[in-house]
């Protein structure tokens, strides 16, 4: 799936136990959770909620030149189902929007989508931003949002491997530079408890079958701990890039 989705590159690798799979590409400077956490703190207090909810986006716009180095939403959606690319990408929207509602519903989480705001465009197509509440795990609307963008989806052959697909397909991928779709959540401020993992986890549970997530090292917090090696997440299951015996 790794491949199919143009996310295997030099810097990504199966490994004995899958926690070892990756070179020191995979990592870029300055994105991981806590230095976000700590340079976002100051300017948020002179910000509005919406205006702090963009800024606390902005790391999604960074396009590392290693596909492993950074969080990807892929997918391979039936042909059958629409008749454009267009069609693809308002039904991938959808998919993805369904899911966060579905999701924050099991969760207990109130998420509300911020349709009024303008939000930077990635391959001409607007950046989607959801604020988060949850007393629970200390989000207030402001220091929680789920970031995403669906990149123009590409009419292809499907690879024979993807579960209740067809021959051929909408796909989104990671293989272009730039626009390749993301999917990610972010939480501010001291006290970072959100289950993320658990969030993913749930997220592609609620996705159909022919779409996975996957995130580089130190991008997800699982048990209050990053995690240090790169993941997919499909149909809410955790794999890692372990060699086959």
């Amino acid at each position: 799936m790794a491949r199919a989705g143009d996310i295997y590159d030099i810097d990504l690798r199966d490994s004995a136990d899958g926690t070892n799979s990756y070179s020191k590409g995979v990592f870029v400077p300055l994105l991981n959770f806590a230095s976000l956490a700590t340079s976002f703190d100051a300017p948020l207090r002179h910000l509005s909620g919406s205006q702090t909810l963009l800024f606390n986006a902005t790391d999604i716009m960074m396009t590392p030149d290693s596909p492993s180095a950074r969080p990807s939403l892929i997918g391979w959606m039936p042909a059958s189902l629409v008749k454009s690319e267009e069609q693809a990408y308002n039904k991938y929207i959808d998919l993805v929007d369904h899911a966060i509602e579905q999701v924050s519903i099991d969760m207990g989480l109130t998420a509300i989508k911020l349709s009024e705001i303008e939000t930077p465009t990635i391959d001409g197509h607007p950046l989607m931003l959801w604020s988060i509440k949850s007393e629970k795990y200390g989000c207030n609307m402001d220091n929680c949002i789920v970031a995403y963008n669906i990149q123009e989806p590409t009419y292809w052959k499907t690879p024979e491997y993807i579960i209740d697909s067809e021959l051929n397909s909408y796909s989104i991928t990671a293989s272009h530079p730039e626009n390749y779709s993301r999917f990610i959540f972010k939480q501010t401020g001291k006290d970072n408890n959100f289950p993320m993992d658990e969030f993913y986890r749930a997220i592609s549970a609620s996705l159909p079958p022919w779409m996975i997530m996957y995130y580089p090292p130190n991008k997800i917090i699982q048990s209050s701990e990053l995690i240090s090696y790169p993941v997919l997440y499909e149909q809410g299951k955790q794999l890692i890039f372990r060699k086959p015996k």
